[in-house]
């Protein structure tokens, strides 16, 4: 009987811990709102954030990241890309979002979805990627696949050895959790016929498969957390993108990894990382200064996730 109640208190103690851990990990959130945007400025230089409308459509056409000249699909004449939404004809804008970015550099991207959500993504541009003929890509913590936020379509689709490189890697990840999207699925309309290429946008800075999950109490919305690790490790990196690359799949294969013993609602070793990540910018002033503190601390914690 002794046993059974030192047991109990224990395992009261340790749900009270939980609860206690949990509440503390949703208020920190919801407290860190302005100096998670300030903190983002600061790695930005300052630069605020791309916003793209997709509100109407998760569908996005490539050209609101690359310029090109190519007819839009009927259903992507509603999303902002510079032209009219209710004209017989779509006007394309000028330049894409990373027409003007010099190469080793980095552009936060506000995506704006319906119902007032927002989500995070990071666009890169480095002679480091090779999946893609602009050499760029975008960050989505939420997978390359079936959850992704946005899906991105194109008229043509790149050279064959752009799509072997992504048919590759598909036939090189194994999992259960969900099924993969094919590089050439197609669609058609008097338009003409649009191809899903995101998965030769998303690759190689984005993890195969959703790494941001976890209910409300343990992933109160890190999507932007996520967004502000992969901005923090790739200006340590900037100088050696090769390097980048290759240590940048180490980190996303080790978030994607389920923690041990716990159920899935309790999300991925990366939101454990990124509730961390949270902590460390609340511990410290919005100044340059605490910036700068911040910045190094999560970049020696990301460091040490490498190498766990």
């Amino acid at each position: 009987m002794k046993c059974f109640f030192i047991k109990s208190a224990n395992n009261s103690k340790q749900q009270q811990q939980t609860t206690a851990t949990m509440t503390s990990r949703t208020a920190i959130f919801q407290k860190s709102t302005r100096k998670n945007q300030e903190f983002e400025r600061f790695l930005c230089h300052g630069q605020e954030a791309a916003i793209l409308d997709a509100t109407i459509s998760k569908y996005i056409p490539l050209t609101y990241f690359v310029g090109g000249s190519a007819p839009l699909r009927r259903e992507l004449r509603s999303i902002d890309v510079g032209g009219s939404a209710g004209g017989s004809a779509p006007q394309r804008r000028g330049h894409g979002l990373s027409d003007k970015m010099p190469f080793e550099s980095f552009r936060l991207i506000n995506l704006q979805q319906r119902g007032s959500h927002a989500h995070s993504l990071v666009l890169f541009k480095s002679r480091a990627i090779t999946t893609n003929p602009e050499q760029i890509a975008v960050f989505e913590c939420n997978g390359q696949v079936s959850q992704s936020e946005i899906r991105i379509l194109h008229t043509s689709l790149p050279p064959r050895e752009y799509l072997e490189l992504t048919d590759t890697e598909a036939e090189d990840t194994e999992d259960t959790d969900t099924t993969t999207t094919d590089n050439h699925e197609e669609d058609s309309d008097e338009s003409g016929t649009v191809y899903d290429v995101s998965e030769l946008y998303f690759s190689p800075v984005s993890p195969r498969l959703c790494m941001n999950f976890g209910n409300n109490r343990y992933n109160p919305g890190y999507c932007g957390i996520f967004g502000i690790i992969a901005m923090v490790f790739y200006r340590h990196w900037r100088k050696d993108p090769e390097t980048w690359i290759t240590e940048w799949s180490k980190l996303l294969i080790r978030m994607r990894e389920y923690i041990p013993n716990e159920p899935k609602c309790h999300g991925s070793i990366g939101t454990e990382i990124a509730s961390k990540v949270q902590e460390i910018i609340a511990a410290h002033p919005s100044t340059h200064t605490g910036h700068q503190h911040a910045e190094r601390e999560i970049y020696q914690l990301l460091e040490d996730e490498i190498n766990n």
